[in-house]
């Protein structure tokens, strides 16, 4: 198993611009559905990491609509995730439309209306359709579009067995698989996690929602979801919907009834805990406020984000009070299996935090900025976050042992707790 210190350097590589050396994603192709599908498979040089490391898992990412599976590495970078966490990622490439109809009345749409004016050159099967009303007159409207995009194709069936496969070619340390799914894409990892979540550790959806047909709402599953969206998002409405005068077009179910369903569907009761994000000095005045419905297992974290756009990948480079890739480390961290390492080989410091054992507020004898996270005694992450001030509230923890770390330039320590 990595040990604490191999963890300690991988998790921080991310956050000090230690440079790895890079690999190459290698473009494979399936059979499958009658169609011959392609993605990329990215998996980090273990000669960086030495011969005692192991892959952790996979993060599958998804490109939104009319984008290309190379778009995780030319335009998110999300290999700094993977070669920090030692996670492998695939990235599929979606379908064109597969639908004469379908394509015809999208275009027969865009030339009445050229605000619907797209076209579906790569297209998930998500249950995403497109709803669009003309108003011809007062009170009259006419309907232009109500297509379910490839709605014949099996997505779900092959992102599974992308998975299968590579899971059967690289021995993985941990059953850890994340879905990352940007616009369409994210559309894509809801309507996978309700299908075959049970394969998942968690989805973090970007810049996307679930679609008016998405399937199986049903299901018995429960998933920790990390959601990204912007009130200002021009292209998938905040709340599902875009009136404009003449016309309307539904896209998706309003981002709050998203939240509420997923916090229903994992059993959440706790109230939500609301901060606004200042991880970093904001230079461009593009504000973050973070949502966590509380649960040790299957949380719910949903950054409401208001002033960017549909396309803004947050950087702290650009003066963003937060980083996306960042952010989904942490998240992926927090629910993958074993990221501790050898938990019997950390040494205590007693007197670092008190109470010990606590109730519902620990404090920190030396606070100072630096990231505190929390694993219970299997090595699984419970919780992880920045940190700045000398409490924390740790009252959705179950009662038991559980083992901190304190991470920050003057410190760094792990430490026995017991919540009671």
């Amino acid at each position: 198993m990595t040990s604490v210190k191999q963890f300690l350097f991988f998790f921080l590589a991310c956050f000090t611009g230690v440079c790895l050396q890079a690999a190459s994603p290698e473009r494979k192709t399936m059979q499958i559905g009658g169609y011959e599908r392609e993605y990329l498979c990215y998996v980090p040089d273990q000669a960086t990491f030495g011969s005692a490391s192991q892959l952790n898992g996979i993060i599958v990412y998804l490109h939104g609509l009319n984008s290309k599976m190379s778009d995780c590495f030319d335009e998110r970078h999300l290999e700094r995730i993977a070669d920090s966490l030692h996670y492998i990622i695939l990235s599929p490439q979606a379908l064109p439309e597969q639908d004469q109809k379908v394509i015809s009345t999208a275009e027969l749409a865009g030339m009445i209306l050229p605000s619907l004016k797209f076209s579906l050159n790569a297209v998930w099967s998500c249950g995403l359709k497109v709803k669009a009303e003309i108003e011809i007159l007062a009170g009259l409207q006419v309907r232009l579009l109500e297509e379910e995009l490839n709605k014949n194709v099996d997505d779900v069936g092959f992102i599974s067995s992308m998975i299968d496969f590579t899971k059967a070619a690289y021995p993985l340390a941990h059953e850890a698989i994340f879905l990352i799914g940007t616009s369409m894409g994210g559309y894509m990892s809801y309507q996978y996690a309700l299908i075959s979540g049970k394969k998942l550790s968690g989805i973090i959806p970007i810049v996307g929602s679930m679609g008016l047909n998405i399937r199986a709402t049903d299901a018995q599953i429960k998933l920790p979801v990390c959601d990204f969206h912007s009130l200002t998002d021009e292209v998938v409405p905040y709340y599902g919907t875009v009136r404009q005068s003449g016309y309307t077009v539904s896209l998706a179910w309003n981002k709050e009834d998203v939240i509420d369903f997923w916090v229903n569907k994992n059993g959440i009761t706790a109230d939500p805990v609301i901060e606004d994000v200042h991880y970093y000095p904001s230079t461009n005045g593009i504000t973050v406020q973070k949502i966590t419905y509380p649960d040790p297992v299957n949380e719910v974290i949903h950054y409401r984000l208001n002033g960017s756009g549909h396309s803004y990948f947050f950087e702290k480079a650009n003066g963003d009070c937060m980083d996306h890739v960042e952010e989904c480390m942490k998240f992926i961290s927090r629910h993958a299996p074993g990221m501790l390492g050898d938990v019997e080989q950390v040494s205590s410091e007693s007197g670092t935090l008190y109470p010990n054992p606590v109730d519902n507020i620990l404090r920190f004898e030396k606070p100072e900025a630096g990231t505190v996270d929390i694993f219970d005694p299997a090595g699984k992450l419970m919780y992880s976050d920045s940190f700045r001030s000398g409490q924390l509230n740790v009252s959705f923890l179950k009662r038991g042992l559980y083992f901190v770390r304190v991470q920050g330039e003057a410190q760094r320590y792990v430490t026995k707790l017991i919540k009671q």
